[in-house]
C-alpha cells in the first residue's frame, strides 16, 4: 500500500488542476477517491500530514468536485488523527474565510450582476467549464459542518476565528440572489440556497454558547432568515433544514428580531413553499414553529394578527391530513390566545371584534368535539 500511496502523491503533484473534465482531470479524481478510500488506521498515521497537505493543496486550487472529495478525506483525517493534526486548522478556517469572503463574487460569476433598473451583467461562467473550489456553492455547503466539528476537537481556534468568520456568514446569508430564476439558473440557485442555508444552521450552532457574538447581528440575521424563507426553492431537504434552523433561533432570545416579521411568517407558502413534496412533508414541522413563536409574542399581537392566527390554526384543527400532536398544539394555542384578545378590549369596534374571534374559537372547538363524536363511535364499533 505504501508504494501505491507513494505514487498517487506523486502523480498529483505532477498534474495540474484542469478547467474541463478530460482525461487529466478524471485521473486525478480517480486518485483522489482512492486517498478517499484509504483504511483510516496505523498503517496510513506516518503520512497522514503529508496526505492533508496534498488535500489542502488540491482544496484550495482544484475545481468543484475534486475540492469535495478532499473536504471528506481532511474531515475523515481530523476525526481520526486529531492530536497530530492541530497545527493544521488553521489553514483550513482561513480557506473557509476565503471563500466566505469572495461569496457576493461567486454569485456574480453564477448569475450576474443585478442593478435596479439596469440590466444585470452576464454570468461568467461558460459552458462546459467546471467549477474552481473557491467559487463553488457546494464546497461552501461541506464547510459548516466540518467548521463545528473542528471547533468541538479544538476549542482554543473559536475565540481567535469567530470575530473574523462570523460577520462574513452575516453578510453571506443576507445575499437574495437573482430576482428572476430561469430554468437554466435553477440547479445553481438551488445550491446557492442549500449554502446559505448550511451557514444559518452553523450560526445557531454559535448561538448556543457564543451569542454575545452574535448580538450585533441580531437585525440582520432574522432579516436574512425570513428572506431565506421567502426566496428558498420547493427543496424538501433545503426547507426542512431552514425550518429547523429557524426553530432553534425562535428558542432562544433572539426571536425577538423576528416580531416585525410575523405577517410575513403567517403565510403558508414562506413556511413551506408551493411545491406538493414541502406541502406534505413539511407542515406539521412549521406549524409547530409558528405556534411556539406565537406563543411567545402572542400578548404583543394586534387584533388583525389575532384574526389571521385564529383562522389559520382553527382550520388545522380540523385537518385530518396533519398529526393528532400538531392539532392538539393548535387547539393550545388558541386557548392561550384568549388572553391576548381580552387585553385588546377597549373601542367599540375593538370588543366587537374581540368577541367575534372568541366565538370563531369556541365554534372551532364545538366542531371539533362534534367530529370526535364521531371518530370515538367508529373506533368502539372496531374495536368490539
Amino acid at each position: 500500500m505504501v508504494c501505491v500511496y507513494r505514487v498517487i502523491l506523486q502523480t498529483l503533484g505532477n498534474t495540474k488542476p484542469q478547467r474541463t473534465d478530460n482525461t487529466e482531470n478524471k485521473l486525478r479524481s480517480v486518485l483522489l477517491e482512492i486517498l478517499n478510500r484509504l483504511p483510516q488506521n496505523d498503517v496510513l498515521k506516518p503520512y497522514v500530514q503529508e496526505l492533508l497537505t496534498t488535500c489542502m493543496h488540491a482544496l484550495n486550487n482544484d475545481n468543484e468536485d475534486n475540492a469535495i472529495t478532499c473536504l471528506r478525506i481532511i474531515f475523515d483525517l481530523h476525526k481520526n488523527y486529531r492530536p497530530s493534526l492541530e497545527k493544521e486548522v488553521q489553514p483550513f478556517l482561513d480557506f473557509v474565510c476565503k471563500i466566505y469572503k469572495d461569496f457576493s463574487d461567486t454569485v456574480t460569476y453564477f448569475f450576474g450582476k443585478e442593478e435596479t433598473g439596469k440590466p444585470g451583467s452576464q454570468p461568467q461562467l461558460k459552458s462546459g467549464e467546471l467549477v474552481l473550489s473557491t467559487s463553488s456553492f457546494k464546497v461552501v455547503t461541506e464547510c459548516p459542518l466540518i467548521v463545528m466539528f473542528l471547533f468541538q476537537l479544538y476549542p482554543l481556534f473559536i475565540k481567535q476565528n469567530i470575530p473574523n468568520l462570523l460577520p462574513l456568514m452575516v453578510n453571506v446569508i443576507s445575499i437574495s440572489g437573482p430576482r428572476k430564476v430561469t430554468d437554466a439558473m435553477a440547479a445553481n440557485f438551488s445550491d446557492l440556497k442549500a449554502a446559505q442555508v448550511k451557514t444559518v444552521s452553523f450560526l445557531t450552532y454559535l448561538l448556543r454558547s457564543f451569542a454575545e457574538f452574535l448580538i450585533p447581528h441580531q437585525e440582520s440575521v432574522s432579516a436574512s432568515v425570513v428572506n431565506l424563507l421567502v426566496t428558498s426553492p420547493d427543496s424538501v431537504a433545503i426547507r426542512k433544514e431552514l425550518v429547523a434552523a429557524t426553530r432553534h433561533v425562535l428558542a432562544t432570545d433572539f426571536r425577538r428580531g423576528f416580531f416585525s416579521k410575523i405577517d410575513i411568517l403567517l403565510n403558508e407558502k414562506v413556511l413551506v413553499g408551493s411545491g406538493r413534496a414541502c406541502f406534505d412533508t413539511l407542515r406539521p414541522l412549521a406549524y409547530s414553529l409558528l405556534a411556539e413563536f406565537i406563543h411567545h409574542v402572542r400578548l404583543e399581537l394586534s387584533l388583525t394578527l389575532l384574526s389571521v392566527i385564529v383562522y389559520l390554526f382553527s382550520r388545522n384543527v380540523h385537518d385530518s391530513s396533519l398529526p393528532l400532536s400538531v392539532q392538539t398544539t393548535c387547539v393550545r394555542l388558541m386557548l392561550n390566545l384568549v388572553e391576548s384578545i381580552f387585553r385588546r378590549r377597549g373601542g367599540e369596534m375593538d370588543n366587537v371584534k374581540g368577541r367575534a374571534l372568541l366565538g370563531r374559537i369556541l365554534d372551532s372547538f364545538v366542531s371539533k368535539f362534534g367530529t370526535l363524536g364521531h371518530t370515538v363511535k367508529q373506533l368502539h364499533k372496531e374495536k368490539l
